[in-house]
């Protein structure tokens, strides 16, 4: 799309910008364009300079974060590696010495089993046992006679919520046991 209005002005020739033709498969192209379209106000040139500064200023291979110029963390880190190397072996010349003539110390004793701690999330409900009353899995919740009582309250139309209550049992219990 060409520029509407006044051309641009540079002050020298290193300002001026150099126009380059890209060839893209379309499926790159679409994918491209998408991501455009997505963010308001970005340009495809937009998009293509900054994915060729991302490449420029981060090194894809890991040889070539070594030959960067600013490498002070790895220099950093190989000092501190050589400094704990160097202070080992001033410590093991003088250990054998000191060994020798220092009593050796009991060997410690083999840890015991690991101690179990209840932890939970925040989001964890510790459930509480069930009340007195209620049966075991698998158990009837009501006697026969119960049941018999339940029917009859139902036949002369006492509400579902009014037994459950009642009864202390679940509705799905509740229209089993009506069955």
């Amino acid at each position: 799309m060409a520029k509407k209005g006044r051309p641009f002005v540079y002050q020298s020739d290193t300002e001026k910008p150099v126009t380059v033709s890209v060839r893209l498969p379309r499926d790159v192209y679409d994918q491209v364009e998408r991501y455009v379209k997505l963010r308001p106000g970005m340009t495809l040139t937009e998009f293509f300079l900054d994915g060729a500064r991302l490449r420029l200023d981060t090194p894809a291979d890991p040889r070539d974060i070594i030959l960067s110029d600013d490498n002070t963390v790895i220099r950093e880190l190989q000092e501190m590696v050589d400094a704990a190397v160097q202070k080992a072996l001033a410590r093991e010349k003088t250990a054998p010495a000191a060994l020798d003539a220092a009593p050796r110390a009991p060997a410690p004793e083999a840890p015991g089993p690991p101690a179990h701690e209840i932890t939970h999330d925040d989001n964890t409900v510790i459930q509480k046992k069930a009340p007195r009353g209620s049966s075991p899995p698998g158990q009837y919740k009501l006697t026969s006679r119960q049941v018999a009582s339940l029917r009859a309250k139902r036949q002369r139309g006492t509400p579902i919520k009014a037994l459950m209550e009642e009864y202390g049992i679940s509705k799905a219990t509740l229209f089993r046991y009506l069955k």
